[in-house]
């Protein structure tokens, strides 16, 4: 999730608690107002607080990509898959030979 988007639903969050709390404690419009406006910013923050935290606590260090490695095991797993695939070729031919003098045999 985008930082941006984790404030906006912070935000959002807040402003919907806010206004639950406010309709439920408070009768006066401007003390609704407040209570939202407060609720909002708390969460608007604390949205702000956990992002540079998590920011400033993850590890952000380059991961080293081992090119030469990954590359003779993708080399390694073809030269394999092609093994595997002359071996069913040449199986294959045998059984189709096989099926041919065995359909030949059941027509005499």
């Amino acid at each position: 999730m985008r930082e941006n988007n984790f404030i906006a639903f912070w935000l959002v969050f807040g402003f919907f608690i806010g206004l639950m709390i406010g309709f439920f404690s408070q009768n006066d419009p401007f003390d609704i107002l407040s209570v939202v406006v407060f609720s909002t910013l708390f969460f608007y923050m604390m949205a702000h607080v956990s992002i540079a935290l998590f920011v400033r606590f993850m590890e952000s260090g380059k991961v080293p990509f081992e090119k030469e490695a990954f590359d003779q095991k993708l080399d390694y797993f073809y030269n394999q898959l092609l093994h595997r695939e002359a071996e069913v070729d040449a199986n294959y031919a045998y059984i189709s030979k096989n099926d041919g003098t065995a359909d030949a045999q059941k027509g005499s």
